[in-house]
């Protein structure tokens, strides 16, 4: 076995161990996240509280696509895309 073969056999068995890490890791995160939240809102007098929100949705979303099997966040009729922009026009 190649040097290149043995590397790629350790890559993949990284890449699985972390996916489970991951996804163990993901409703601790969206925990987190809301503590977070709400601690910085009640801390800054609610003066922010558009710009956490909009950070916190991005996370939110970051997370979600993290536990997505094709890595991008499930797409409701409603949604933008990951950005919340328009999606990008689709060539032929």
């Amino acid at each position: 076995m190649s040097f290149l073969d043995k590397a790629k056999e350790l890559a993949n068995q990284a890449k699985g161990k972390a996916e489970e890490l991951a996804e163990k890791a993901g409703p601790s995160a969206a925990k987190g996240l809301d503590a977070a939240k709400s601690s910085l809102d009640k801390a800054t007098g609610g003066k922010y509280h558009d710009k956490i929100e909009n950070v916190s949705h991005k996370v939110e979303g970051m997370i979600k696509r993290d536990h997505h099997p094709d890595g991008q966040p499930p797409k409701g009729p409603d949604e933008k895309g990951p950005e919340g922009g328009a999606e990008p026009p689709k060539t032929p």
